[in-house]
């Protein structure tokens, strides 16, 4: 629970502003530890940044937005004006949502601007499990957020995992399974031995030359393939998340410009 102070503060603290890599989400992982276990800080390679997110559907949503050439900014954890959401929703009889009596600031999942011919340059995504559809309050809260970008002129996209193509979760889910820890660091000579692996074995799909390495430097069955799923998940190296991990070969995968290996490094601790 968000106190009116608390958000009034964070508000003047400048979250939910800036662009690129100045703006501030108004909701971080630091601040939501108790939400759920899978929340995640990963480097965004349009804004320069880490984007805080807190479930598989967002960062499935915003992978497949990084990788899109036309998108130009990713702002997530967007805050609503919290005096506008209230007028609302008194307006149109709607939920606002409240914990022990004080009004919580809604907060857009994903606000987003984009070159693309085929999409309006500036767009709204909330992404929310189908499951959470069922609750009255929630719908009615989602309504009230649709309203609020309407007045704005600014169109809203509601996102399931039902619009997720399988191969994206499922590359998800093999990228940061349960256990996974965000905090390990790698050497710059670990990234370069691969980098030069990817090379030399551009043929090969990542679970052969994982065997391959393993063999040939005396490594525990496995061993290789764990550090490569680390490296590709702190996005040192990055491939289309729309081609199954099991699918794509060496080639397929593109090292990062090392000027963003520092950021990518202190993610975890944004």
């Amino acid at each position: 629970m968000l106190t009116k102070e608390q958000q009034l503060k964070w508000i003047k603290e400048g979250r939910g502003q800036g662009f690129l890599n100045t703006y501030k989400p108004f909701l971080t992982v630091k601040d939501n530890k108790s939400l759920n276990n899978r929340s995640s800080r990963v480097y965004g390679y349009k804004t320069g940044r880490t984007h805080h997110l807190f479930s598989d559907l967002e960062l499935a949503v915003f992978l497949i937005l990084d990788r899109n050439i036309f998108i130009k900014d990713i702002r997530e954890q967007m805050p609503l004006n919290l005096k506008e959401t209230e007028d609302l929703a008194r307006t149109f009889s709607l939920y606002h949502p409240m914990k022990n009596g004080i009004a919580q600031t809604l907060v857009s999942t994903f606000f987003i601007l984009s070159e693309a011919a085929n999409a309006p340059p500036v767009y709204v995504i909330r992404a929310i499990s189908h499951t959470e559809l069922e609750n009255l309050n929630i719908l009615e809260s989602l309504e009230l957020e649709r309203r609020y970008w309407q007045k704005e002129n600014i169109p809203w996209y509601l996102v399931t995992e039902k619009d997720i193509p399988i191969t994206v979760v499922d590359n998800i889910k093999w990228l940061y399974p349960a256990n996974y820890s965000e905090s390990k660091n790698h050497t710059t000579d670990k990234i370069n031995f691969y980098y030069q692996q990817f090379i030399r074995n551009s043929h090969l799909s990542l679970i052969e030359l994982s065997k391959y390495i393993d063999v040939q430097y005396s490594l525990e069955p496995g061993e290789s393939l764990l550090e490569i799923r680390e490296l590709i998940a702190q996005r040192y190296f990055v491939f289309d998340i729309n081609i199954s991990y099991r699918k794509i070969t060496c080639g397929n995968i593109k090292l990062s410009e090392q000027d963003s290996w520092e950021a990518i490094c202190n993610a975890s601790n944004q």
